[in-house]
């Protein structure tokens, strides 16, 4: 299995997995909080992280968390908003 898809999931399901499953491990992260330069909006800030099983071949969940900045108080977090979801396998058709 190469590849997964996603489904979005509710913050109180993706807690009780971090929660129950603390061997969990990042597979995945970009970080963004003064804007993201390179792709050239530098209004909103991003976090983002999956993670899973060490060992396993991709992560199971995924959280996303948005926000905009003011470039005179870039400390504030203005409209913070979190994603969820969880990764799927999709089953190889060779």
């Amino acid at each position: 299995m190469s590849d997964y898809k996603t489904v979005e999931t509710s913050p109180e399901v993706w807690a009780v997995i971090r929660a129950r499953h603390p061997e969990l491990v990042p597979f995945s992260t970009y970080s963004a909080p003064d804007g993201d330069y390179l792709g050239g909006n530098t209004s909103k800030g991003e976090m983002f992280t999956s993670f899973g099983f060490p060992g396993s071949d991709y992560p199971i969940m995924e959280a996303r968390t948005t926000w905009e900045i003011n470039p005179e108080e870039m400390w504030k977090r203005n409209n913070e908003q979190h994603r969820y979801w969880l990764c799927l396998p999709i089953e190889n058709q060779d």
